[in-house]
């Protein structure tokens, strides 16, 4: 396991909050409540490894809503595409680029947290 999935599994619960409170900037930015899923469940997940890190449930948690975060962030990626040959092309390129970043770091999280051993 490279050395930085270490790092993200041992603050994962700061990692999950730090997610989520990015897409509740996002959702207040774009004014869009399909963005506020991807926030509760990230938040949920952060609050659940911090409180209850050795319940069963609480990898499983992580790890779906990292999922889902990566799911809506491909989605946003989705909804751009078109939009780049048209006059918001600029607009669009930077939302590719935001989203799709995001998306990777959704991927870490979800792949730190599918590597622990449940018990």
């Amino acid at each position: 396991m490279p050395p930085f999935l270490n790092t993200v599994k041992a603050q994962a619960q700061y990692a999950f909050v730090g997610a989520g409170v990015v897409w509740l900037v996002l959702a207040l930015y774009e004014w869009s409540a399909l963005l506020l899923w991807p926030v509760i469940a990230l938040v949920a997940a952060g609050a659940m490894l911090r409180l209850l890190p050795g319940e069963r449930l609480t990898w499983a948690w992580a790890v779906s809503a990292a999922v889902l975060g990566m799911v809506v962030a491909l989605y946003q990626v989705y909804l751009s595409l078109p939009l780049l040959q048209s006059a918001f092309s600029t607009v669009a390129g930077a939302s590719l680029a935001v989203f799709a970043v995001f998306a990777a770091a959704h991927v870490v999280l979800a792949y730190a947290g599918a590597s622990v051993k449940s018990a």
